[in-house]
């Protein structure tokens, strides 16, 4: 098993080192296993191209780091999961969602008329992000990335959504 030469312009991966990813994004629990292994192949490509130099056993090397960056990837993703709040999801328990107002079956026209209100005062920024976090399910990391803002940003303007929400009587 040859390593890899440092500045090597063309790195592939061996058929030995996909075997390694595999066997590495094995040994987490997720359900994103191809996306982990898709990760952990990204990364080994990048190593390959700037390898640190002195190693010695390339093997044992390549394999604690594809661990390392699983476990991070593992960490790091479930981190997204815990922060990932949709707008749509209450946060008490004699608060409305919003998509229990929209598949009412009786029409509330009092809260349609305050929402309705509501959309116009918000920002046609604001506006986007709500349209696209209703689009990909309340991922604001997606969000984020098809309106070119950062995911703090993008945080930020739910935290006034929600303001402005409150504001107006929705909990």
């Amino acid at each position: 098993m040859p390593k890899p030469t440092r500045g090597a312009s063309r790195a592939k991966i061996a058929s030995w080192e996909l075997a390694l990813v595999r066997a590495v994004a094995g040994r987490f629990r997720t359900a994103e296993r191809e996306e982990l292994e898709a990760e952990l192949a990204r990364r080994l490509l990048a190593l390959k191209l700037h390898p640190p130099r002195g190693i010695r056993d390339w093997r044992r090397y390549a394999t604690k780091f594809l661990h390392n960056k699983a476990s991070n990837w593992i960490r790091d993703s479930r981190a997204r999961e815990r922060r990932a709040m949709a707008l749509d999801r209450p946060t008490g328990e004699s608060e409305t969602a919003l998509i229990d107002l929209l598949s009412a079956p009786e029409p509330r026209h009092d809260l349609r008329i305050a929402f309705a209100r509501i959309w116009k005062e918000l920002d046609p920024e604001l506006r986007a992000l709500w349209q696209l976090l209703l689009e990909e399910n309340g991922n604001q990391l997606r969000a984020a990335r098809k309106l070119g803002k950062h995911r703090n940003t993008v945080r930020l303007w739910i935290k006034k959504i929600r303001k402005i929400l409150v504001s107006q009587g929705f909990r």
